[in-house]
């Protein structure tokens, strides 16, 4: 009997494993809802309601149980009687952020009930729009990181490199400059809202225009106007989340007649993009190293991490643990050694380099980190995001979807990654002037790494030991 309901415990927490360690494409769903329904009237009934569940939530399943009987059950005393007082959407809207913001961890938001779909639907069409421009920080500043080729941005003359003075009404400058001005230990997961606050802002639903000032480095403001074209993929739907489009991009560097580097780079961890990762891993399993490049990658399904991870071991070894109330669970990686065909294949053993930045976040951070503590990669770029713990998803009695974390993560080491992100073993620091000729320093430290270092050979996993991924 103890040993049935054990395994009952053990496999509700795998469900928040296979669920999401994932921030910002979750975090892009949780806007406002149109102001049409901002303002719609809410029967004080259901807002009461809906606070209520979303706090009895938290108290049943938040790992910090000490932060759940001090300080959340006071703050429900405090705010209750301004959820009975609710008598609209934005009312509504505005006092649940402002009961989240009192969580000190990530993963804790609410998707629009008009963005997240039902677990029975099979839609995924719709998977949101883009301009092409992907945004990064420099400083106070606001820059193009990249342009994606043959996009709207592209198309408009817009370069990676220049500063992005507005985008709409809104001043970049003055927002990353309120960044500044909390407190250092802050500056991650704020820097990471902003970011993610950003790239939505030029990633609206296709056909929507996004008007956008950029100047170049002598100084010269152009302003843009570009019409959102609809994201390209492959596009799935998970859980409760809307349709996303996932992307793998794989390219084989080097010069002719010189030994490639591999570089695999994916904007999301989901199921639909294993065929593609393993196509990838094929294609590249011949060069005399990988670079995995996570920048931008928010994370997804947390479980995915042990079996990419399988490329690049040759004996079972652990990632880290999740703890959750009930039950520690090991991510444990095992060599793999035959492709989903059945065909048989051996592990990469040569050297291998993962990039970061700060919207490298979730599953992304855990893969990262783990891989760097076990010593089987290392790891370039900027420090990431600091966002690392599993979440659930539940309904609202508004319809809303509450997405909140039911554990924590620590890396092989026994160190939180939430708040601490990955620090990188080279630090790369973005700069414009490389941006603008077309330099990616991150990567070309990656290569003068795997070239330097051609004989290194994947962890043999004795660290660990043996790793069994439901003990506790």
């Amino acid at each position: 009997k103890k040993l049935t309901q054990k395994l009952l415990i053990a496999s509700k927490t795998v469900r928040a494993l296979a669920l999401l360690t994932l921030t910002g494409v979750t975090a892009a769903c949780a806007s406002m809802p149109p102001a049409s329904e901002a303002v719609e009237p809410i029967p004080a009934s259901v807002a009461l309601s809906t606070f209520d569940t979303l706090w009895t939530v938290v108290r049943n399943t938040y790992v910090d149980t000490v932060f759940v009987a001090g300080h959340w059950t006071a703050m429900r005393d405090t705010l209750r009687p301004r959820a009975a007082a609710v008598s609209n959407r934005k009312e509504l809207n505005d006092l649940l952020a402002a009961t989240l913001k009192r969580i000190p961890d990530s993963h804790f938001y609410i998707i629009p009930e008009h963005a997240a779909l039902s677990s029975e639907s099979t839609d995924t069409s719709g998977a949101g729009g883009v301009t092409g421009i992907a945004v990064r920080t420099i400083g106070d500043k606001a820059v193009v990181w990249t342009v994606d080729p043959g996009s709207p941005a592209a198309l408009s003359g817009i370069t990676p490199g220049q500063t992005i003075v507005r985008i709409g009404d809104r001043n970049l400058s003055k927002a990353l400059r309120g960044v500044a001005t909390l407190p250092e230990a802050a500056h991650p997961r704020a820097l990471l809202d902003v970011l993610h606050s950003f790239n939505r802002a030029v990633s609206p639903a296709p056909g929507t225009t996004v008007e956008i000032r950029v100047a170049s480095g002598d100084g010269k403001a152009v302003d843009h106007s570009l019409v959102a074209v609809p994201a390209t993929g492959t596009v799935s739907q998970f859980g409760n989340l809307p349709p996303l489009a996932g992307r793998v991009a794989v390219q084989k560097l080097g010069e002719a007649n010189a030994p490639c580097v591999g570089v695999i780079a994916f904007n999301i961890w989901l199921p639909a993009l294993v065929p593609e990762l393993e196509r990838g891993m094929d294609r590249v399993r011949d060069c005399t190293g990988i670079v995995i490049d996570l920048r931008g990658n928010p994370g997804g399904v947390g479980a995915m991490v042990m079996g990419f991870g399988g490329y690049f071991v040759d004996s079972a070894i652990s990632l880290g643990t999740m703890r959750s109330r009930q039950v520690s669970l090991h991510f444990a990686m095992n060599p793999r050694r035959s492709r989903s065909d059945g065909s048989s294949m051996t592990p990469y053993r040569g050297p291998l380099a993962i990039l970061v930045d700060p919207m490298t976040a979730s599953t992304s951070e855990i893969f990262a980190a783990g891989m760097q503590r076990i010593g089987r990669a290392r790891v370039f770029g900027e420090r990431s995001a600091g966002a690392a713990l599993p979440a659930l998803m539940d309904r609202l009695p508004t319809g809303d979807v509450f997405v909140h974390a039911v554990a924590d993560f620590t890396d092989p080491d026994g160190n939180r990654i939430e708040g601490a992100g990955v620090v990188p073993d080279e630090i790369i620091p973005l700069s414009e002037k490389d941006l603008a000729a077309g330099r990616d320093t991150a990567l070309e430290a990656a290569m003068r790494w795997i070239r330097s270092n051609p004989a290194t050979k994947a962890a043999p996993g004795s660290r660990a030991g043996s790793v069994n991924s439901n003990s506790n």
